[in-house]
């Protein structure tokens, strides 16, 4: 009896240790739920002189199958170097979320009941605006600060936290400076009076949406052009590109060249009436395929762009509206590249007939649980094994225990 017992604990400490191997990830050192759960990121953290104000994005995915009901952003630890150089705070008019604080340090939250299009979807990304302001002392400058996030899943008391440092470098670079943001696809769309897209419902399988994305300078030099590439997730294909863009044999992948699209910087963008921008939102039609099972949501989208200039007869004006004969255009400078890209998910609704529930709204908020593809499914399906290969084991345990106790 004595032996039986002691095969069993030994069975149990095995059975415990190959749990935990199997659910660990191979990094080393990092919390299991945090990296299972979401990601955080934030880009575009280098500045020119002479630029008041930059706007960066922290960028939060959503790893699991369910939107999580809360999240929240701390930003602080900002140093005594940090006087009289530039402070980083939200961004106004709830773009960031219900925030508080001040330039030392501040928080943001979002929650199913305030502001649920911040949380991000299953498998999905949302980008929330950070401002950056350089204040009077103007010289290069580098400086560290944290972010901690939070983000929560039913009960908000038991959330998931983790924390990264960042660092601000301002640079005497006089070049322009693009960003780009693109936000998940959700909606269906069709085309209305003039082009203009109008929102047609919950994107389905077989129907058609938009790849949305917001291009704007924030340097100190204009570009006279934009070259944008755009790689769709898988089921996903290109409707009808415009004539800018050449697309693949595949569907997915397109190049478009934008040559007499300038973009000035923001200080010179005075009259929202003329023809004179900054910033432009441009689109692509695109339509998941009638094959799609749904809901899931299907990641992987990626969206870059890059700055051209003229190599002949180049201006610093954004008068020319297409390039002249004897003109090339080429990659522009850029002060910060790390913010040239963004990705983005299709996320797909189930349709109401086969699912009963409500066809009316976008499905950003809330609960609701969707399949994913894409890079994140490989750490969902590990942790699904590890739970049923435990549950195997532990039956076993719980047989052999019955078998010694009657023996």
């Amino acid at each position: 009896m004595t032996v039986g017992r002691r095969w069993l604990s030994r069975t149990v400490a095995a059975a415990l240790l190959l749990l935990t191997g199997m659910a660990t990830p191979a990094s080393p050192a990092a919390a299991v739920d945090t990296e299972a759960k979401f990601a955080f990121d934030l880009s575009g953290m280098t500045v020119s002189l002479g630029v008041p104000k930059k706007t960066v994005h922290l960028r939060l995915s959503n790893l699991t199958d369910e939107t999580p009901t809360a999240i929240e952003f701390r930003v602080h630890s900002f140093g005594p170097e940090w006087d009289e150089r530039a402070t980083v705070i939200w961004a106004e008019r709830g773009a960031s979320g219900e925030c508080d604080g001040d330039s030392g340090s501040w928080y943001c939250q979002a929650s199913t009941d305030v502001l649920p299009h911040l949380l991000p979807a299953p498998g999905g990304t949302v980008d929330i605006p950070i401002d950056v302001h350089l204040r009077g002392l103007q010289q290069p400058f580098e400086g560290r600060f944290e972010i901690e996030v939070s983000m929560a899943w039913g009960d908000y008391e038991k959330r998931i936290t983790d924390r990264k440092w960042f660092t601000l470098k301002v640079v005497d670079d006089a070049e322009a400076d693009l960003l780009v943001v693109a936000p998940d696809v959700k909606q269906a769309v069709r085309v209305g009076a003039g082009g203009r897209l109008e929102p047609a419902g919950k994107l389905h399988p077989g129907t058609t949406g938009a790849v949305r994305y917001r291009v704007v300078n924030q340097g100190r030099k204009a570009v006279s052009g934009i070259n944008v590439t755009l790689r769709l997730p898988a089921g996903v294909t290109f409707t009808k590109p415009p004539r800018e863009c050449a697309i693949d044999d595949d569907g997915r992948s397109a190049v478009c060249a934008y040559d007499a699209l300038a973009l000035v910087p923001a200080d010179q963008d005075t009259d929202p009436k003329d023809s004179i921008h900054s910033a432009v939102e441009l689109h692509n039609l695109v339509t998941v395929s009638a094959d799609t099972k749904a809901p899931v949501t299907l990641a992987g989208g990626t969206v870059q762009v890059e700055g051209l200039t003229e190599r002949i007869d180049a201006r610093s004006g954004p008068e020319r509206t297409e390039l002249p004969a004897n003109a090339v255009a080429v990659p522009a400078a850029d002060v910060d590249a790390s913010d040239n890209q963004d990705g983005f998910a299709v996320v797909v609704a189930k349709r109401e007939s086969d699912s009963g529930g409500d066809d009316g709204d976008d499905g950003s908020g809330g609960g609701g649980s969707l399949p994913i593809t894409g890079p994140q499914i490989g750490l969902i399906a590990g942790a699904g094994l590890a739970m049923v290969a435990g549950g195997g084991i532990m039956l076993l345990l719980a047989r052999r225990r019955n078998r010694l106790s009657h023996g």
